[in-house]
């Protein structure tokens, strides 16, 4: 039991997380019309509380390359007269349980393994996994899913993008949604190379990307190009913040918590699989047979698998 003596303060905390709700409206409000440097420090601050919380100002800067006086100038512009005081801010929150880096999640995760057991941390994956996928469903629905897969339908090529964690991603979406049509492209084969892939992207092709935080640069910067060239662009993330939001025309948002010291991928599983599915049906027949003749294929190849195994 906890001390009252060392029992959390709710004002203090509900200061806490009102002086971050503050900097983060702040940011976002201000980060379209700062200078591009600014604009990144920015970006990067609302996509990784945690690191803001547990790194020093050199290296953020290392990890959101931009030069280090930015992050002081930053915090001026959102009411601080010096960097540390808007840090402060960010620990509180973490302290509070705001989002944590990774060692302190996996930290965190054994010590409950130790303090409540392991049918208690059981529960705890249980009920994540069941609140992702409610988040997910209460915030895409079928009007939205079946407008972007029409659209999807009209386009001439669908490049798929996502890159180190969300890579897993983009991969499946490739894989499953190339069975359906021919149309799509998968960016990054060639060693991680993004501009060879790229180079035939158009005004009448569609870019579906996927990126979570903390977002990958190379993604942002593929969603930039594709609005660059009128392309139509769909954002699968995890944050209304998320730089990939900013530029999308449509933002298809997934839920990440977990216990556990990664983030979930449940989620954005569900709206890969129903993205795919809504974009079946609008292929008529040819999506079937193109289905029907990978099975026969794979037949042919002994790549079939079914309830006796592969045949």
């Amino acid at each position: 039991m906890t001390h009252p003596s060392h029992a959390p303060d709710k004002k203090t905390n509900d200061a806490a997380a009102n002086d971050f709700e503050t900097i983060r409206d702040r940011l976002m409000k201000a980060r379209p019309s700062l200078p591009p440097q600014l604009r990144r420090a920015a970006a990067y601050l609302l996509e990784n509380p945690g690191d803001v919380a547990i790194f020093s100002m050199r290296e953020l800067a290392a990890s959101a390359d931009v030069p280090l006086p930015n992050f002081a100038r930053l915090a001026k512009e959102v009411g601080f007269d010096t960097y540390n005081e808007l840090r402060n801010v960010y620990r509180r929150r973490v302290q509070d349980g705001g989002r944590l880096g990774y060692p302190e999640r996996a930290a965190k995760l054994q010590d409950s393994v130790d303090s409540y057991g392991a049918d208690a941390v059981w529960e705890a994956f249980r009920n994540a996994a069941f609140e992702c996928v409610k988040s997910v469903f209460d915030q895409v629905d079928a009007a939205l899913v079946s407008s972007v897969a029409k659209e999807l339908s009209r386009r001439e090529h669908i490049y798929v993008v996502g890159m180190q964690a969300s890579e897993s991603f983009s991969k499946y979406l490739h894989y499953i949604g190339g069975m359906v049509s021919p149309v799509m492209r998968a960016v990054g084969r060639s060693g991680g190379i993004l501009a060879d892939d790229l180079v035939d992207l158009n005004n009448r092709d569609a870019v579906i990307c996927v990126s979570l935080r903390p977002c990958a640069r190379s993604t942002i910067e593929v969603a930039a190009l594709a609005r660059e060239r009128n392309a139509y662009i769909v954002g699968i993330t995890d944050s209304r913040t998320s730089p990939l939001a900013a530029v999308s025309d449509e933002v298809l948002l997934t839920s990440t918590e977990s216990p556990s010291f990664f983030q979930s991928n449940i989620g954005t599983t569900a709206i890969v699989e129903m993205l795919v599915g809504y974009f079946m049906t609008g292929e008529d027949r040819d999506g079937i047979e193109r289905i029907s003749k990978i099975e026969t294929d794979r037949r042919r190849f002994n790549e079939y698998w079914n309830e006796k195994g592969a045949t």
